[in-house]
Formats: structure tokens, sequence, C-alpha cells
């Protein structure tokens, strides 16, 4: 026995639990965010959002973003355009690319080390010496460099293949009082209970590290500066939900267009349960029709817990929709 509770789980892991249990089935916790979960002599895992009944290829696909971008390319899925770098010689592709850039590992996750608004060839090589000692080519470990999307960064969740919701992700920013510091207000910000550690709360706390640092220089500002009332001060240029990010239910806003691409993502890259990050101006209308539009990457565990306590909007209960799909395709439900 482990001798964890469902106190130890984290937020995405209570939520499972809660929708299992609730339906009969009997749940053993292995670890923070992994189950053994049994109804009617039945078994199956769940790591994460992740269930026994997901595909291996499509959870590679996932891992390795170079592969998830080679086949959105084929598949005519407008992503950006975008080189590997394995090796030193690898910076001269640059030149097919127009700057500014994003750099990033191959294998990252959660917008750790994921650099935005790289300016200059030379700026991509300083990156690629720090990252150097980490490359392993045969595990498929490298940097991508890709250019530039524009617009704002959505989150779409498909289970069984299907459209479950869509999320504005509005990446971690204070708003000015007029009298109170950026340090204060970022402070004030973290005291609400629904900010804590990681993935233990519904919403990560907000922390002012080198990154943010840099990006609050980059608009003329540093902690202890006092933004006017009102004013939007953001301290990343990333929207995961990890780094401090919050959701926004904008679900009603996706037409059928897009709802189509994404289930046709979601069987291309063999997910039945998938996050998938765009980048548009708007999901009203079809991203092939928006200029630097496209997909950033793809998740096989999606987080839940921006879908089930949105900032803006209505609740959605996606592990009740994980649980649906397993339910059904053994037979339980």
């Amino acid at each position: 026995m482990t001798g964890l509770t469902e106190h130890d789980l984290t937020v995405d892991a209570r939520l499972l639990y809660h929708e299992a249990t609730a339906r009969g089935v009997h749940v053993t916790i292995l670890g923070n965010h992994t189950f053994l979960m049994r109804k009617q002599g039945v078994q199956w895992y769940v790591h994460g959002s992740r269930t026994s009944l997901q595909s291996s290829i499509g959870y590679t696909v996932s891992k390795k973003k170079h592969v998830t971008k080679a086949i959105l390319a084929q598949e005519h899925v407008p992503t950006a355009n975008w080189v590997t770098i394995k090796t030193a010689d690898d910076l001269d592709q640059l030149t097919r690319l127009t700057f500014p850039l994003v750099v990033k590992p191959s294998n990252g996750k959660g917008g750790r080390h994921v650099v935005v608004g790289v300016s200059t060839p030379e700026e991509v090589a300083r990156l690629y010496e720090r990252f150097e000692p980490k490359i392993d080519k045969e595990e498929g470990i490298f940097l991508l460099a890709e250019e530039m999307l524009c617009g704002h960064e959505y989150r779409i969740l498909c289970v069984d293949y299907t459209f479950v919701g869509a999320t504005y992700r509005k990446p971690a920013h204070v708003v000015g009082d007029g009298y109170s510091s950026i340090q204060a207000l970022v402070e004030a910000k973290n005291a609400h209970p629904w900010r804590g550690a990681g993935h233990a709360q519904p919403l990560t706390r907000l922390s002012i590290d080198d990154t943010v640092q840099a990006v609050l220089h980059a608009q003329g500002y540093t902690v202890t500066t006092v933004p006017a009332e009102g004013v939007e001060v953001y301290l990343r240029r990333t929207a995961n939900l990890s780094m401090g990010g919050e959701p926004w239910n904008v679900t009603h806003q996706m037409c059928a267009e897009n709802i189509a691409l994404c289930e046709h993502i979601a069987r291309v890259c063999d997910l039945n349960t998938i996050g998938i990050d765009l980048m548009c101006s708007s999901l009203s209308l079809p991203i092939q029709q928006q200029p630097r539009a496209g997909v950033i990457e793809i998740n096989s565990a999606p987080a839940l817990r921006m879908h089930h306590f949105p900032v803006h909007g209505d609740s959605i209960n996606a592990a009740g929709k994980i649980l649906d799909m397993v339910l059904t395709h053994l037979g339980l439900a």
C-alpha cells in the first residue's frame, strides 16, 4: 500500500478520483496522480488524464514535438515553420525562418525552458550553447526553433476524438491599483484560495524569477514599480497554467470548422484524449483563414483543472467526459 489518500493527490487527480467513486468505481491510489480503477471485475489504469485506452504511439508522437509538427504539416494543419537544432551546424538553417522566433526543447512540457521573441541568430546560438549538454539525438532531445504565431493562446480539449471545450489561457499578470508595487500585487493575487504550489490547487501560485524580471524589464518595469489603476502588467509571455496563467472558458466561440479540425488532429495523432494548443486571433473563424495562426503543440495528458475551474465562464466536467469514454469502451456504462 502506498499510504496515500485523496488529500495527497494533484487537483486533476482529485477530480478524476471523485468522479470515479461517485460512479461506483473502486479506486486504488498508486501515486499522487496515478490510479488503478476497477468496476464489475474489469480494471484499468489512469495516469494524469491518460488512461489504459490511450495509444502508446499517440503518446510518443506527443512527446516528440518535431514528430508532431511533421504530422501536422503532412495533414495540412497550420503550424509554425520550424527547424531542428541538433548540432552547431544546424544553426545555419535559421536562414529559412523569419524572426522573431520561439526556441524550446523538443521534449519540454509545461512551458518550461521556452524562450519567446528571440530576435537574432546570435541569441539562438547562445541558447544552443547553454542547452547543448542536454542534447541526446538518440532520445530525440534537442532544440526546436520556430516562427512566432500571432494572436491569443487557446487550449482545446477533445475526449474520445470529440470536441469537449475551449479555454483561453491568459498569461500570468497583475492589474495595478495605483498604490501597490508589482511585488505586492503578486503577493495579493497569491493569497487567493484557488492558488497553490505546482498542481495542488486549481491555479498555480505566481512566482518572480529571472524570466519574470526580464519580461518586466522589457515593459519598463521592476518589481518595485507601482502601476497605475487598471493597468495590466504581464509577468510571462507564455500562458501555461503551471506558470501562473489563468483559464477562461470560451467553448461557445469555437466555429464548426475549427471543431472539425481539432477532432481531425486527435485522430491523426492517435490520441483519444488530447489537449491542442492553438494560437489565433479568433476561434470563431477557421484558423486556415487567419494569418500566422496555427497549432503550437499537442498534449497527451491535458490538464483538467482549467476546464473545471475557469476564472471566467462555466465549468466543464472534463473528468466526467474521460470516465464516460472509458466506461463506454469497456462496456460498463
